[in-house]
């Protein structure tokens, strides 16, 4: 989904941009700080500098490139079936960004066909599961179900 791309090249999630810091929350929510925010820094109500020296330029650009991040922000997360895709590529992103104790070979994890998953023990006696969705999706870490220590699962991408 070309949208849900563009945030993960930038520095701020949708949820950042909307300052939200609890990515549960209700579409109701979301929405009345998306208006809040939209007031806040829209030109019509913070209002355009018509000079046109550098500094305005520059103020009214960013003012422009707020509001749009707000809208493209608003148009993802209101929508439940693009939301809960976004959410599922952040947490692959998140993810794939941790630090990790280990690398483990795929193939030497036990596969569960019925559930899909991928699964080995931790010296915890916990395990450390991944399912065939997280890496289709790019993950390649997983933490345990008992503590801390994540591993990093190595694989490769076969395009068939």
């Amino acid at each position: 989904m070309d949208i849900n791309r563009q945030v993960f090249t930038k520095s701020q999630t949708y949820y950042e941009i909307l300052e939200i810091s609890d990515e549960n929350v209700s579409i109701e929510q979301i929405k009345q700080q998306y208006q809040k925010l939209l007031l806040l820094h829209h030109p019509d109500k913070t209002g355009f500098v018509m000079n046109n020296d550098d500094e305005n330029i520059k103020n009214n650009y960013n003012k422009e490139h707020k509001v749009e991040s707000i809208i493209k922000a608003w148009k993802v997360l209101r929508d439940p079936e693009l939301k809960k895709v976004y959410d599922d590529e952040l947490k692959a992103m998140r993810l794939k960004h941790e630090i990790y104790n280990a690398d483990v070979d795929l193939d030497d994890m036990e596969y569960n066909e019925e559930m899909k998953l991928y699964s080995i023990s931790c010296r915890c006696s916990g395990n450390y599961i991944i399912t065939e969705q997280d890496l289709e999706k790019g993950a390649n870490i997983t933490g345990c179900t008992n503590c801390s220590l994540k591993i990093h699962i190595l694989y490769e991408v076969n395009d068939e």
